[in-house]
């Protein structure tokens, strides 16, 4: 039976584990109703094991693990908590800061924040969040090849870069360093491949995200690589990514607008040229595009815009499996007047 994806209020009555990862150590706050206890575990499979026998004997076994999203440092407590039964949350660290902020907290230790993700957990009761789920082995195997793809290309460019100008003593050094890598990323590109041809689902998935205008091998991979299936509606996902528009008014004071959402700053910038692409080859974008045009939008806002409906008819047709429709038409409201 699979678990629920929001949790419903009142959480008050629930076990809360607050939990501060470092890259040894992390800190444990649990709160049960007035009740607060502490304990340090080693950041190791051993270390988990004694956590949860440290919930177990303080009756917490339902209990609501919840961290920040602290890259490789969490994400091993994060799976084997999933694993063990547990429900997980996985926030974004600037919403416990902004939460510490606003309850005047100026102390930042371990155990406080420990203590501070728990209560942010309780801040949140009346909203609907969804649980973390660990990626499928698949797709998570291809992200990682993709991310080491991406980190050895940026190398690769500096590296080039740096051979223009380089003194004689090291160029055959920088020769040899662009050499490797450029021998590397075509051993990673193999690896990528063969991947795609052992799993078909994903090889599916990629043909599907190709046939949106502007979606070209490269983009179309890292979308099926990166996108979470979990998320209830497409909007959630492009709030992820960090398209979704923001108003900023207040009284007669109108500041330039601005987008919401801070979970993944890696991906947002590489859907810029994608979003560039669709605007010349796809129906939709241009249709998008000389609408915003003709209210007043910005050219950088137009492009947003265009993300924004990337994402969304990324994540539906995966999802849902669908095929892609370039005729689709989708009743929008008016966007808001752009101001002067």
């Amino acid at each position: 039976m699979s678990k629920k994806l929001v949790f419903s209020p009142p959480l008050s009555t629930q076990p809360i584990l607050g939990v501060d990862v470092a890259k040894l150590t992390f800190e444990s706050c649990l709160l049960q109703g007035a009740q607060r206890s502490r304990r340090e575990f080693a950041n190791t499979p051993a270390g988990f094991g004694e956590l949860f026998a440290w919930l177990a004997e303080a009756q917490a076994g339902q209990a609501i693990v919840a961290l920040e999203a602290t890259g490789p440092y969490g994400e091993g407590l994060a799976q084997a908590a999933f694993a063990a039964g547990y429900r997980v949350l996985v926030y974004n660290p600037r919403r416990v800061l902004d939460f510490a902020r606003s309850t005047g907290r100026r102390n930042k230790t371990d155990r406080v924040d420990a203590e501070l993700i728990a209560r942010y957990v309780l801040s949140q009761a009346d909203r609907a969040y969804p649980w973390w789920q660990p990626l499928p082995a698949p797709q998570a195997a291809l992200r990682e090849l993709l991310r080491r793809q991406a980190d050895l290309e940026a190398s690769l460019h500096a590296e080039e870069r740096r051979l223009e100008v380089a003194a004689p003593a090291v160029q055959p050094s920088v020769r040899r360093a662009v050499r490797w890598l450029e021998a590397e990323l075509a051993r990673l590109e193999a690896m990528v491949q063969k991947h795609l041809q052992l799993h078909a689902p994903l090889a599916a998935d990629v043909a599907r995200l190709r046939a949106i205008g502007g979606c070209g091998e490269k983009t179309a991979r890292l979308l099926v690589a990166e996108i979470p299936r979990h998320f209830r509606t497409a909007r959630a996902v492009a709030a992820w990514l960090g398209v979704v528009p923001r108003q900023a008014e207040s009284g007669t004071s109108v500041r330039k607008g601005s987008h919401v959402g801070h979970e993944a700053p890696w991906l947002r910038p590489k859907l810029y040229f994608p979003a560039i692409t669709a605007m010349r080859c796809d129906p939709r974008a241009q249709a998008l595009a000389q609408r915003l045009r003709a209210l007043g939008h910005t050219t950088m806002s137009i492009v947003v815009a265009v993300m924004h409906q990337l994402i969304r008819t990324a994540f539906g047709l995966l999802k849902h499996g669908t095929t892609y429709d370039p005729a689709h038409q989708v009743r929008l409201s008016a966007p808001a007047p752009c101001s002067p």
